[in-house]
């Protein structure tokens, strides 16, 4: 059988070096025209990271634009997503499809070539980018899911998941502390297949950056155990020498720190701050494309030339997958079982073995988090694409798959990850994970840590990809902790992303039905779990919890006195005020509502067979009464908490929030 390893990238002869030079110049002269036509964007980076652009997509980066999802493909993240001409006019070159017309409709309504990389806009855009240190994060990510899928394969010998993620930061990105928990992460697994190039141009947006920076950049990723080289980003021999290096270097994660000049060939505004965000205006264009011979007209001129050299480029790339496609085929004939594994862990499809198994976990009764605890040893027994990890909590969130095994650089093959107290990289490389093509992740930490997590978990939203969040010890209800840890406006702060489903189940069948729902939908999904316990719900639905809410607990008589709405750990409580208000003579309904969004996609009949028609609508819930109005109405009661919390033990905190029956009864009196 033979080995598809990566080709050794070759030294740059001297025709290569005239096509990339001439590369470069024409992703200026695109830039500069799509940024002017638009009268709005940052020509700062593209025209300062040309040459990096040029040899990384006319040399460097093995891949095949007419097939962008080839699962071995080098990635390439532009971090730094202000500088989105730079990435645009690249994949336009480099064939993919990309048209001449998109880049003219740069940041233009409904164009595809957005203001910054938006995924699935566009082929070739591996991730959305915007938020500075995300891309270096998720690009870390999609590096360590190879690693991890190489591992649990057995492939390493055939060389089918060993390609490298290159990033491309800037200033903002290296200073953002996502950045720095994610590049210490990279460095205590070795991933040695990132490749961080950081364009190192002394220039912020609002000014130079001696003013807010003065670190040793490369002594501290140094100390993160990363292999650092430092160039002039705009000599191709310099970028050759070191990206080569880069490529072969084991054992380490790379930085390249290429010093480059902001804005490089606008004769006014090159080197300024004032070149960052915003067109150069007609006369600096028109300099510019003078000072770098660039036709002026016409606008968005590309060589023949160009084209012609990325067309034998694109040609190489198709080989290359050809090439690794016998490799795959050979490998699959003598490993079956491992092919099928692989197969189905593309199509990521939960099957209906995989979900009858799921719902005949015995769980019992017991805290949320511990019900979901023993779900996981069956999702790590049946759904073999399923990767765990946590923010340094396995043993307190109960994420731990444990015949698993934990990832480490020694042994990349476990199903459980150790991110350390980093939230918020945990949530960009979890999106890594899963944009790596083969594995659903879930990461797990306390609910009230969402919040360093929040700007992840958003843009994993507005990519619409399925993560899995475990967030347990749900409200102030975890008792002595205090407000510190106290979530209290968290739920109402989730359930505002758009796209992201978020469920607060409140017994092991709704826990088993979140579980489900999670690993069937596209998209991001919240579980918010308990660390008290919960008794076995009568009447709990697991049909009922997939579709948000259910009726829990029907009411004895058509005429309709209350209809109480709960979620979680209060629907125990829901049904005791139930049956205490029935034995005044009144009749009541109980409705579980686990996930609003899920509910909200029901059609007006069923919600409104679930709500009913009563006198008076009741929610509870022991956090933010924020969002309740929709469903119990302006006149409605709403039971929760609407201030921090408090220090005390948990029968204490029931009495002081009002969270008891006698409490309750008093308001519903």
């Amino acid at each position: 059988m033979g080995v598809a390893m990566q080709s050794p990238v070759e030294t740059l002869n001297e025709g290569q070096k005239a096509s990339l030079a001439l590369t470069a110049n024409t992703i200026r002269g695109l830039s500069m025209d799509a940024i002017q036509a638009a009268n709005s964007g940052h020509p700062g980076l593209p025209l300062g990271c040309a040459e990096l652009a040029a040899y990384l997509y006319g040399h460097l980066l093995q891949h095949n634009p007419k097939n962008p999802n080839w699962i071995n493909r080098d990635r390439f993240v532009l971090s730094a997503g202000h500088g989105s001409m730079l990435l645009y006019a690249s994949l336009h070159l480099a064939g993919f499809d990309v048209s001449l017309d998109d880049i003219k409709n740069f940041r233009k309504l409904h164009s595809p070539t957005a203001g910054h990389p938006e995924y699935r806009e566009l082929p070739g855009i591996e991730t959305t980018t915007g938020p500075l240190g995300q891309g270096v994060a998720t690009g870390i990510g999609m590096a360590f899911g190879q690693k991890i899928m190489e591992a649990q394969f057995g492939v390493e010998r055939q060389g089918l998941l060993n390609s490298k993620t290159y990033i491309l930061a800037g200033d903002g990105c290296i200073m953002e502390g996502i950045s720095a928990e994610a590049c210490s992460f990279a460095g205590h697994n070795n991933l040695d297949n990132v490749v961080l190039i950081y364009d190192a141009n002394d220039i912020c947006l609002d000014g130079p950056i001696d003013e807010c920076l003065s670190e040793d950049t490369a002594k501290r990723y140094e100390a993160y155990g990363w292999h650092v080289q430092t160039i002039d980003g705009h000599d191709l021999n310099d970028i050759d020498n070191a990206c080569r290096a880069a490529a072969a270097h084991q054992g380490q994660p790379c930085l390249i720190i290429a010093k480059t000049t902001i804005g490089f060939g606008a004769p006014n505004m090159a080197g300024t701050s004032d070149v960052h965000g915003k067109a150069l205006g007609d006369d600096e264009r028109r300099l510019a494309k003078e000072a770098l011979n660039i036709p002026q007209d016409p606008e968005f001129f590309v060589p023949q030339e160009v084209y012609d050299f990325f067309a034998g480029r694109a040609q190489d790339g198709q080989a290359l997958e050809a090439a690794w496609t016998q490799t795959w085929d050979a490998w699959a004939a003598e490993n079956p079982e491992q092919a099928k594994a692989w197969r189905i862990a593309e199509s990521k499809e939960l099957t209906q073995d995989m979900i009858r198994a799921i719902q005949n976990t015995d769980c019992g009764s017991g805290a949320t988090r511990q019900l979901s605890s023993k779900v996981l040893q069956t999702i790590h027994d049946v759904v073999p694409f399923v990767i765990g990890g946590s923010a340094d909590l396995s043993c307190s969130d109960s994420t731990m798959m444990k015949s698993g095994g934990v990832v480490s650089a020694k042994d990349y093959s476990g199903r459980n990850i150790k991110y350390g107290v980093r939230e918020f990289a945990m949530g960009a490389i979890a999106s890594g994970l899963t944009l790596q093509g083969q594995i659903v992740p879930y990461v797990g930490t306390f609910l009230m840590f969402s919040d360093y997590m929040r700007n992840a978990i958003r843009v994993a939203a507005l990519m619409k990809i399925p993560v899995i969040y475990q967030f347990t010890h749900d409200s102030v209800l975890l008792g002595e902790d205090g407000p510190t840890h106290q979530p209290v406006e968290h739920l109402a702060s989730l359930r505002a992303i758009p796209g992201l489903i978020v469920m607060r189940p409140g017994d092991s069948t709704e826990v088993k039905a979140a579980w489900v729902t999670a690993l069937q939908r596209q998209q991001p999904v919240a579980l918010i779990l308990s660390r008290q316990g919960v008794p076995e719900l009568e009447g709990s639905s697991f049909e009922g919890t997939q579709k948000g809410g259910y009726i829990l607990k029907k009411e004895a008589s058509d005429a309709l006195d209350f209809c109480i709405l709960t979620t979680g750990s209060e629907c125990e409580l829901a049904l005791e005020v139930a049956e205490a208000k029935e034995a005044e003579g009144k009749s009541v309904r109980v409705v579980s509502i686990p996930s609003f969004e899920l509910f909200n996609e029901q059609s007006s009949d069923y919600q409104n067979e679930v709500l009913g028609n009563a006198t008076q609508y009741v929610s509870i819930e022991a956090q933010s009464t924020f969002g309740w109005h929709q469903y119990v109405g302006r006149d409605g009661i709403c039971i929760g908490v609407d201030r921090f919390g408090i220090s005390a033990p948990l029968a204490d905190i029931k009495e002081e929030f009002g969270l008891t029956l006698e409490k309750v009864l008093e308001k519903l009196a």
